[in-house]
């Protein structure tokens, strides 16, 4: 069988439909010469948190510190070790310097010049001297700062723990209000919806000559105004996705969509639990801790200032008259020597002494007015909560009274047995108690996060 005029009817089918095409279909997708949008990233409220502790610079900021502290510490340490001075030095004269023959005779070497043999050069001298000095006794010194600088490192390595809480706290609130805003924005739309609705039916009413105009501009002006809280809806949800790609470090443009999370969890805080949940968890009171102690470690270091100090110090030199101090013919010294230094300034360092203690006091203190406030921001914390979440159950209950009482309203307006003050009343309160329902339910969350924390649980 001959397939060729199959073949033929089959390539002019292809033309024909290429040609009915439109050109942009080869584009790629492009639309009007431009390349197609990026696709929103869909995010859960767990991976937006996710995201956040891995690209925010809050915690790579909070790293850094705790390098920098574990620098200070090793810093500190170091001080319990030996230092060694080394010192190179080289001196010519205008005259002959009887020390240097000297010196350098002592180690052998001749004095006058027979044949190959160098004379001693008494108008020069090179010398090198290492010089090794070990603390014995500072009197607690070294101990107190090093102390100091470690607890640093663990003050430090907490900030990280709590700037990641507060990162975290940030990330739920911003996700909680825009799922608010876009809540708020299909209650809007609903509004829009049923107040256009109503406005064409004022309108043929108004056409039939059963309603008067004013019925019509009312409908008008209600309309206006579900405009502007659309408008509003639309503005939030805009300054919400910003605050998301701020904290996510997206692109400012990038079009994030969220998978909305907002049915309602019981929770299992009851008081006086709570108070010891947040003392047993707030990072804050461990850094309070941390710096009690390190006030007293810096009281112990100035104490020790007022004791004396001994080390002991160990030098060898060698001297030649040659840059090269190494050269076999050079002459070596060296000595032990141990240094007792007390430094009697006992009014400045017994006053250090005492603002150091006073210090410390103060750190206390600072530490104890700490955990009253944050036990009274725990107690404001769940009483928020528990607001919020009361008034969710009554705002449902009251949806759903605006809903049938909008119903029926819409009935008795079709039968001309009710006003259109009426049904714009029943659209209004309807729309607010939607408006309340949204706004009570995210607030239930949103303080049920800042609730949590409060107590240094939050995850």
């Amino acid at each position: 069988m001959d397939h060729k005029p199959q073949l033929g009817v089959l390539i002019a089918l292809i033309a024909l439909a290429l040609s009915i095409l439109p050109p942009d279909s080869f584009a790629g997708n492009k639309v009007n010469g431009k390349k197609p949008a990026i696709a929103p990233t869909k995010l859960t409220l767990a991976q937006a948190v996710s995201i956040a502790l891995t690209r925010n610079l809050r915690l790579a900021d909070s790293r850094l510190s705790i390098a920098e502290k574990e620098h200070q510490r090793r810093e500190a340490y170091s001080d319990f070790f030996p230092t060694v001075d080394v010192q190179y030095a080289g001196s010519g004269y205008r005259y002959r310097q009887g020390s240097i023959v000297s010196a350098l005779g002592a180690s052998g070497r001749p004095q006058v010049n027979l044949g190959n043999i160098r004379r001693v050069n008494a108008y020069r001298v090179f010398t090198m001297a290492a010089t090794v000095t070990q603390p014995l006794f500072t009197g607690g010194r070294l101990l107190s700062d090093y102390k100091f600088a470690r607890l640093g490192v663990d003050y430090s390595s907490i900030q990280m723990g709590v700037d990641r809480q507060d990162l975290t706290l940030d990330v739920y609130e911003a996700y909680y209000q825009l799922t608010q805003a876009q809540k708020l924005l299909e209650v809007a739309n609903a509004s829009i919806r049923a107040l256009q609705a109503l406005r064409n039916q004022t309108s043929e009413f108004y056409k039939a000559g059963v309603v008067p105009k004013v019925d019509v501009l009312s409908t008008e002006g209600q309309l206006a105004q579900a405009y502007i809280q659309q408008t509003q809806a639309l503005t939030d949800i805009e300054r919400y996705k910003a605050t998301l790609n701020y904290l996510l470090r997206y692109p400012q443009e990038t079009d994030i969509d969220i998978i909305q999370d907002f049915n309602y969890r019981p929770n299992s805080y009851r008081l006086p639990d709570i108070y010891a949940i947040a003392a047993g968890n707030r990072l804050e009171i461990r850094q309070a801790n941390i710096s009690v102690e390190q006030a007293l470690a810096l009281v112990k270091s100035s104490k020790a200032d007022i004791l004396p100090n001994v080390s002991v110090q160990t030098q060898g030199s060698r001297i030649n008259d040659d840059w090269n101090v190494f050269d076999p013919e050079a002459n070596n010294d060296w000595r032990i020597t141990g240094i007792l230094t007390w430094t009697f300034d006992m009014f400045r360092k017994r006053e250090t002494v005492k603002e150091r203690t006073a210090s410390q006091a103060r750190a206390f203190v600072a530490r104890e007015q700490l955990v009253e406030q944050i036990m009274e921001e725990v107690k404001f914390s769940y009483i928020d909560m528990k607001r919020s979440e009361a008034d969710i159950q009554n705002n449902k209950k009251a949806v759903e009274f605006r809903q049938e009482n909008f119903r029926i309203n819409q009935e008795r307006y079709k039968e001309q047995v009710a006003t259109y003050i009426e049904v714009l009343d029943a659209q209004r309160q309807l729309s607010l108690a939607q408006g309340d329902y949204v706004i009570s339910l995210i607030g239930y969350m949103i303080n049920r996060a800042i609730l949590e924390r409060r107590l240094g649980i939050i995850r």
